[in-house]
């Protein structure tokens, strides 16, 4: 069953969908009012575009040192769902992004993420701003006119809606890692493989090699090791499916047949 692409490979593949959209396709944004003060505090604490040290590989970390799992509550994790809507690979694939997105919810409460590695998010957001430096030159546009043209926005506020991006997908990424060094899940040199296998015929590459030489290998293992921690959670976690009865179904057609709109309701009354 196809999963859609884990935290690690979606920063490189698909960071235009993370936070980042040009300014007309943002809706403006009516509850929060920011000074000019607060916005030139900001600019003055968030490093330009130039000066995030991105490291060339993807950093190695312990998620233990960062979300702290001290007890077994995510073992108690439960929900209710309605089950697929039928047999087909794209119904089932709904009904698992659905379980996966109950589970990260509940995981979020127990063990909030105040502090991440900064080496790491270096290489998030530098992958996210390199992304969209190759469209700024696909234009044929200065990074700079890229921005101000298409995003509506300098370098600084477009640095500062990187970091958000990369913290929102690293939050996912650290938690389940977090399970997993408790769990003393890991992937296996025959689980990469295969994995390489089954990315790229997902996602359009020619072969496994093809795979590779886009993306290096720690960030492969780490999207495969969410995928195998989110198929251990789905395997623990109490999941209830809904179940609707024909002769609940029927009761409820019944009711909403024969219960009259208020406008009728009221012409009986006044009849």
């Amino acid at each position: 069953m196809k999963r859609k692409l884990a935290a690690g490979l979606t920063a490189a593949l698909l960071s235009s969908a993370l936070l980042l959209q040009p300014a007309a396709a943002q809706e403006p944004n009516t509850e929060t009012v920011v000074s000019e003060t607060e916005q030139t505090e900001a600019a003055q604490e968030t490093p330009a575009v130039e000066q995030i040290e991105v490291p060339q590989t993807r950093p190695e970390y312990n998620a233990s040192d960062y979300v702290k799992i001290e007890d077994e509550k995510y073992k108690e994790i439960a929900f209710s769902i309605y089950p697929p809507a039928d047999d087909s690979e794209q119904a089932q694939t709904a009904w698992r992004t659905e379980v996966d997105t109950q589970i990260m919810t509940q995981l979020f409460a127990l063990y909030p993420i105040t502090e991440y590695p900064e080496d790491l998010m270096n290489y998030v957001a530098g992958s996210l701003i390199q992304t969209y430096q190759q469209y700024a030159s696909m234009y044929g546009m200065d990074f700079t006119a890229f921005l101000q043209t298409y995003m509506k926005m300098d370098q600084s506020t477009f640095t500062r809606q990187v970091q958000s991006a990369a913290q929102q997908t690293l939050k996912e990424e650290m938690l389940l890692k977090a399970v997993a060094e408790k769990e003393n899940i890991t992937v296996s040199d025959e689980e990469y493989q295969k994995g390489c296998e089954n990315y790229a015929a997902q996602y359009g590459y020619e072969s496994a090699d093809a795979l590779k030489m886009a993306f290096d290998e720690p960030t492969i293992r780490i999207s495969l090791l969410m995928d195998k921690t989110f198929d251990y959670l789905e395997k623990t976690v109490k999941i209830d499916l809904i179940i609707e009865t024909e002769t609940e179904s029927e009761s409820e057609m019944t009711e909403a047949e024969t219960t009259p709109a208020p406008a009728a309701a009221a012409e009986t009354e006044l009849g």
